[in-house]
């Protein structure tokens, strides 16, 4: 398990930010603070089905980690899932802050650069 988790540390840290998301989003959900006035982007993204869907995609993300996973093209859709989580958390990371106001909040910054991150990682490994 060792030699799995220096080889696949990045899916690990993947991992644990997709886990970290999903804490933001209980805090900030218990704090009250994404009530806009019309845009809910967030506010729909921060229900419990949608922090249990990070959760599972954490968990997928995390076993292929651990054990590295070779069959049933279970790499190619754990990038995807990871890939698809990110960008939808960070396209309405940005939609609330354009509607806000806000030039450009941390989480989005936060969001684009796992992004970028991921999908440089993915087109480098292939």
């Amino acid at each position: 398990m060792l030699k799995n988790l220096k080889k696949n540390r990045f899916w690990l840290f993947k991992a644990l930010e997709t886990y970290a998301l999903a804490l933001y989003f209980i805090v900030k959900r218990s704090s009250g603070i994404f009530s806009l006035d019309g845009y809910g982007y967030l506010e729909v993204l921060d229900d419990p089905p949608f922090i249990f869907m990070l959760a599972c995609v954490g968990t997928v993300a995390l076993v292929y980690a651990l054990w590295d996973v070779k069959n049933l093209y279970y790499r190619p859709v754990m990038t995807g899932l990871l890939t698809c989580v990110w960008s939808i958390f960070f396209l309405s990371f940005t939609m609330t802050d354009i509607l806000v106001g806000v030039y450009v909040g941390f989480p989005g910054i936060f969001a684009f650069f796992v992004l970028t991150e991921m999908v440089t990682e993915i087109m480098a490994k292939g």
